[in-house]
């Protein structure tokens, strides 16, 4: 084989790829001395016949046959064409809540009127008139906006996009939790996960590179309250910039969702909405009053919902198997929870497949122990989240070995609300009728009342047994990390703790009795 010949590139350009200075000519095509393919050049060697005795040189094509049709936009196109994408994929989740959870047709038009705000809708907006695949996803969602630079509010991101259905979900007043919507991202039911895949390929091949990685969320981390904190800063985001004020969330059903999903007795739907009443907090946005520019956990409404609920729960079915004597027939302290039973019926369940920083920490013995199934999964991962993908700038490694598409991720369906049921069911068919014992002079001061003996717990190392598993379930149902609810939790007793030394304090001054709740 003969020697490769090298040329110069023209004097101060490179290699596209690399900082080579010289190339070569092979099969028709022409490469960098690294072997990178080079594109919009013309050999003119001096050792032809038609070079007219003229040195060798590399001439340009003209600007209109190199430019190639898929180069990735930059600047304020490229961020336009990813609010595109955002707004398809806001859309097909709202539809997906309509068709498939039977939400209020209504709830489209909503969300559409957040999303303009959000992105700051601007007169001469477009035509309105797509088929909901192209020019700004079709049924009047489009918007015009000259830049981004400088903007307060910045561009919004894909967890955003679960944010807005929430808030219309609270300006509808629909029964529906952050941890509902977060679980059904998690586990492939609302479109989330692969949101690149719900992309037309013409727009993901014009994305830039930061706007494609964006839209790689098949394995995006779920560790709990990601959607809480998006949440949060879109309600500031449209107080601050468009002095909208949201209402509060519909306490009493959510108040019962939660009730349901963790299998307690009715009794505690009341006793929380009282421990609120007690603070003067309010299931609203934020829970402290004006908008703070830093917010706590407890400002997100249902934060303070289902941290309410666990307090409730905690007064008046302990879990921690002191023994606690009703006063009388009122007394919640009456029907006692079996806490065995309740943790037979919420056991936990072993994970399916690894999350994303544990194949990040694989050693070599975990691969080769490894399923075909999960050896597949670990490919697919590797190939999603650690190979530059560019299906305009095709190396002859990927022309040769093409790589097949991944494919989607299979949606893990809903527990049926039969089972739901019979698991509350089972759970209070178990709980144990106790008799009152008023107070009596023999009785002494070691007996167990409500409330006595009331523990917090400051840090997740703290719990263990049937309360962390019970604070475990809590989380998961409310789309929490377990660390965030039991900070949530803590403060919120000590909120009690400091009106129960108010209250006392008010009594021996003699001011009269309050609505208090005993030992709270």
């Amino acid at each position: 084989m003969a020697p490769r010949r090298h040329h110069r590139f023209p004097r101060g350009e490179t290699c596209s790829e690399c900082p080579a200075r010289r190339w070569y000519h092979e099969n028709g095509l022409r490469y960098c001395e690294n072997g990178h393919q080079v594109e919009g050049y013309v050999q003119f060697d001096v050792d032809e016949d038609d070079n007219f005795g003229k040195t060798g040189r590399v001439a340009r094509k003209k600007k209109e046959a190199r430019r190639r049709e898929g180069k990735h936009l930059a600047g304020n196109e490229a961020r336009e064409l990813f609010l595109e994408c955002l707004q398809l994929l806001l859309r097909k989740q709202v539809l997906w809540l309509v068709g498939r959870r039977g939400l209020h047709p209504e709830l489209e038009a909503v969300v559409r009127d957040l999303w303009l705000l959000r992105v700051e809708v601007g007169a001469g907006g477009g035509d309105g008139d797509g088929d909901g695949e192209g020019n700004g996803g079709g049924m009047g969602w489009v918007r015009k906006r000259r830049s981004w630079k400088g903007e307060v509010w910045a561009l919004p991101g894909l967890m955003d996009t679960l944010g807005l259905v929430y808030l219309g979900c609270v300006l509808r007043q629909e029964p529906v939790r952050i941890g509902d919507l977060f679980r059904w991202a998690r586990n492939g039911q609302i479109p989330f996960l692969g949101a690149i895949d719900y992309v037309p390929k013409e727009w993901r091949d014009r994305l830039p590179g930061w706007a494609h990685h964006a839209l790689l969320t098949r394995y995006a981390r779920f560790h709990g309250g990601e959607l809480h904190r998006s949440v949060m800063d879109l309600m500031l985001g449209y107080e601050e910039n468009h002095g909208l004020v949201f209402p509060a969330i519909p306490a009493a059903p959510l108040l019962f969702l939660y009730v349901r999903d963790l299998a307690l007795p009715p009794e505690v739907h009341p006793f929380a909405q009282k421990v609120c009443r007690l603070l003067d907090l309010s299931y609203s946005f934020p829970t402290r009053g004006p908008s703070p520019k830093r917010y706590l956990l407890l400002d997100t409404p249902e934060v303070l919902l289902v941290a309410s609920v666990i307090v409730a729960t905690k007064h008046n079915y302990p879990l921690d198997g002191i023994e606690r004597l009703p006063r009388d027939a009122s007394d919640p302290l009456c029907l006692q929870m079996d806490w065995a039973v309740w943790e037979f019926e919420f056991k936990k369940q072993p994970e399916k497949k690894p999350g994303i920083l544990q194949y990040e920490h694989m050693g070599q013995q975990e691969i080769w122990s490894m399923d075909k199934e999960d050896m597949n999964e670990l490919l697919n991962w590797f190939q999603e989240t650690q190979l530059e993908k560019n299906s305009k700038d095709e190396t002859e490694v990927h022309r040769l070995f093409p790589l097949e598409d991944i494919p989607p991720l299979p949606e893990i369906p809903e527990i049926p609300q039969e089972d739901i049921e019979e698991k509350v069911k089972r759970v209070q068919s178990a709980m144990k009728r106790i008799e009152p014992r008023a107070d009596t002079e023999d009785m002494g001061d070691s007996t167990g009342r409500l409330g006595s003996e009331y523990r917090s717990y400051k840090d997740v190392d703290e719990l263990g047994g049937t309360v962390k598993r019970f604070f475990e379930v809590a989380a998961e149902a409310a789309g929490l990390s377990l660390g965030d609810l039991v900070r949530a939790v803590y403060g919120l007793e000590q909120l009690l703790m400091n009106w129960q030394r108010r209250e006392k304090r008010r009594l021996k001054r003699g001011e009269g009795v309050g609505d208090g709740t005993e030992g709270a």
